[in-house]
């Protein structure tokens, strides 16, 4: 059949669907509170909201059986191969597939049913043929498309950005949340600021890394941290300033239907500083992205360990915390303790005067650290802590460049060759 007759075959059975609904059919009305969003204003509360709750189908199924209109939809479902195109697998009690299935309930249920509770709920009961178009459009792209898209929304926490609203990095985007998200992540227990009061607060995290996942599969994949992680490690190595993520939501593309949301933990990114993302920033961060991409698979060992270290660093609360977890990935970056001094101050000091300080820094840590071991506590400032951090992302920096034409063991015995020199 050709698109139109496919649009009214549907079109019928829609409206004569809503017809029996609207007139055996009881709605339930309920009050609940919900997440009303202000996202100029960057505030949310709560407010008492009018739900009903639609009729389901299966109530009406002896009467909607007998509609010429419902059961000319199925057999053209039916003879769509929509139970192939929606991946529908029917089995017995022992789990082998059933011979000769009947799809129409799982048709019914999975086509019809979300068409019409999406009509009422948007539309209520009268049937209009223009609204009836966009339910029945993403219907079809939904079916008839070879793969499916979820979006991966991910809050970043402590991010600004500064001169543009918004930027593409090949399949993430930096974006604002949307009011639906913001809405859909507080429901979910997700709080992105201070809060108040137990009814509402301010909304410090306005901004996310989107994800597309492509898959042929109906069904979303299990989502995974790693899916943003690697972003928000090149957003750490690429400059100083404090942010993460610890919640990733997850929605169909089109055919919303149902959300996920994945909670990592319960780390909060909110000390100073603040990462802040300016436009004079895109063009170095577009490079610095090409480099960590191309060479991210090829990592050795060490400095996976490390980079996880340094991804710590970035929960931890206690400055001394955060000094440990540096030092211990400087270390395993370099695979060297004992003269981490000489190992970073050749590798990424430019001249002697500025080896002498890295080196002078370096011995500082090794000192401080060796007390904090051993006493359990020592005095440090916020400026020292950030000090080495910065030694950190100017070491990875290099190795990004250096790993394009050399292994890691390489660059190592390159190391060693300067000092000796």
């Amino acid at each position: 059949m050709g698109g139109d007759e496919i649009k009214i075959v549907f079109r019928d059975c829609i409206r004569s669907i809503l017809e029996i609904i609207q007139k055996y059919g009881k709605v339930q009305t309920y009050y609940s509170y919900a997440p009303k969003i202000d996202l100029l204003n960057r505030s949310w509360h709560l407010v008492l909201e009018q739900k009903n709750i639609y009729p389901h189908l299966f109530e009406f199924e002896n009467e909607l059986m007998k509609l010429p209109a419902v059961k000319k939809c199925l057999d053209l479902m039916l003879k769509e191969d929509f139970p192939e195109r929606l991946e529908m697998k029917i089995v017995d009690k022992n789990g082998k597939p059933t011979q000769n299935p009947n799809y129409e309930p799982f048709l019914i249920a999975e086509i019809l049913n979300v068409m019409v509770t999406k009509y009422l709920e948007e539309y209520g009961y009268d049937f209009n043929e223009e609204k009836f178009e966009k339910i029945y459009e993403e219907m079809i792209s939904f079916v008839y498309s070879p793969e499916r898209e979820f979006v991966l929304v991910s809050p970043l926490e402590n991010f600004d950005l500064k001169d543009l609203d918004e930027f593409s990095v090949d399949e993430y985007k930096v974006r604002k949340l949307n009011e639906q998200e913001m809405k859909i992540l507080i429901s979910f227990g997700y709080f992105p600021g201070f809060v108040f009061t137990p009814y509402g607060g301010i909304i410090e995290n306005v901004y996310c890394i989107e994800r597309v996942i492509k898959t042929s599969n109906r069904n979303i994949p299990p989502v995974q941290s790693s899916y943003i992680e690697d972003f928000v490690t090149a957003l750490r190595l690429f400059k100083s300033g404090v942010t993460g993520f610890n919640t990733i939501l997850s929605y169909p593309k089109i055919w919303v239907i149902s959300w996920g949301m994945l909670t990592l933990h319960r780390y909060r990114f909110t000390r100073y500083p603040k990462y802040v993302f300016e436009r004079k920033d895109l063009e170095s961060f577009l490079s610095f992205w090409g480099q960590f991409k191309k060479v991210k698979d090829q990592f050795s060992n060490n400095i996976k360990f490390s980079l996880r270290w340094f991804n710590r660093s970035y929960t931890e609360q206690d400055v001394l915390d955060r000094l440990l977890d540096l030092a211990i990935a400087l270390e395993v970056l370099f695979n060297n303790s004992n003269r981490l001094d000489l190992y970073i101050s050749h590798f990424i000091g430019s001249n002697k005067d500025e080896r002498l300080k890295i080196s002078k820094n370096i011995n500082d840590l090794r000192s401080i650290r060796g007390v904090i071991v051993h006493s359990g506590y020592r005095e440090c400032k916020q400026e020292f802590v950030d000090l080495i951090e910065n030694y950190y992302r100017l070491s990875m920096q290099k190795f990004l460049k250096l790993l394009h034409d050399l292994n890691y063991e390489e660059i190592i015995e390159s190391i060693k060759e300067s000092i000796l020199d």
